[in-house]
């Protein structure tokens, strides 16, 4: 049972007039935390909050990579944190027309299987910027990426694909609330390249894989990319029994959908929505950090959990009030199920 009193007081008080507070441990399952944070540990576990933080291979191009920093870092993170912190692992694609690369990611995935990581994380650079010698654009079920899939679904482990993005990527930026993040970061931006992939035809790539490895589980991050279409979701969780979704950073997206359907999709597939926030732990200040993670948790657990009128960034938007064994479910059993070795 969590310290009550303690945890109380995390909660906004409008929440707390609609919704109790939970008896049951929380778990955030998209993090970026890739260095010692004692006082975020200690945040998290005075929230009554376990964790997944989350390797990615970002780097396009031929930018040098980071990855061996990242997952070291991460890895010491876990430990410090006495497991209330996993961790899931990645590896760069950039080398994917080399002969050995799939035996070469296979060797670190096994290793880094053996250090406790408990899923693997496939980013949109796969389908958005890595490209063959001849300018073709790398999409997720490439041959050369199944064997690797394969041996992510022989060891039990989880597939965690953030393919694609928001459909503002490829539209045009004029007038369109989610245009900032493209104004600061153009090579997202697919708009007019001719060469490039639609998202859809990304999406379907990652569809192939669900459909050839009917036993790998696969969550898709942020809403499985379809995070102005819930419809599109539905079709995929329905055709699909070894996908899920978390709600990473997109808590947004849901509050500016019809508050009822919303919540009757949240209902109807409350066994394959998994909680997270795509926190990223920077260089500054830790307990600044770990308050604004706080915000974010509550603020999340709000939207929920109450029934409450709530501020969520660019709206007003009414809590979906679900009950509390969809809650359970959706911020710490799923979690379990999905991603096993995260308790």
């Amino acid at each position: 049972m969590l310290n009550r009193r303690k945890f109380l007081g995390t909660i906004p008080l409008g929440a707390v007039l609609k919704a109790a507070e939970p008896s049951f441990e929380r778990i955030d399952t998209h993090n970026h935390i890739h260095r010692s944070a004692p006082e975020l540990i200690e945040s998290l576990e005075n929230g009554g909050w376990r964790g997944l933080s989350i390797c990615d291979s970002r780097e396009i191009g031929d930018q040098p990579s980071r990855l061996g920093e990242m997952i070291e870092g991460t890895i010491k993170l876990h430990r410090e944190s006495k497991g209330r912190l996993a961790w899931a692992t990645t590896f760069d694609a950039r080398a994917f027309e080399h002969p050995e690369f799939a035996s070469r990611v296979i060797a670190q995935l096994q290793k880094d299987f053996n250090r406790d990581a408990i899923a693997v994380k496939i980013w949109k650079n796969i389908g958005m910027a890595i490209r063959s010698n001849s300018g073709e654009y790398l999409l997720p079920d490439h041959p050369s990426l199944l064997p690797i899939y394969e041996t992510i679904q022989k060891a039990g482990k989880t597939l965690m694909a953030h393919l694609a993005d928001p459909d503002v990527a490829w539209l045009p930026l004029e007038g369109h609330a989610d245009a900032g993040y493209f104004r600061s970061h153009p090579e997202w931006h697919m708009y007019g390249r001719a060469a490039a992939p639609s998202k859809s035809s990304i999406l379907a790539a990652r569809d192939r894989i669900l459909a050839h490895l009917p036993r790998l589980r696969v969550i898709g991050c942020h809403l499985g990319s379809n995070e102005e279409d819930l419809a599109q979701v539905a079709k995929r969780l329905d055709t699909y029994s070894n996908f899920a979704i978390d709600v990473a950073a997109r808590v947004r997206y849901l509050a500016r959908h019809d508050r009822e359907k919303v919540r009757q999709f949240a209902l109807r597939y409350q066994d394959r929505i998994i909680y997270a926030t795509d926190f990223s732990l920077g260089t500054g200040e830790d307990r600044r950090a770990a308050e604004t993670l706080q915000r974010s948790h509550d603020g999340d657990w709000a939207f929920f959990a109450s029934g409450e009128m709530l501020s969520l960034r660019d709206r007003q938007a009414q809590g979906l009030a679900l009950p509390e064994p969809v809650l359970r479910k959706i911020f710490r059993d799923n979690a379990a199920r999905w991603l096993p070795g995260i308790v």
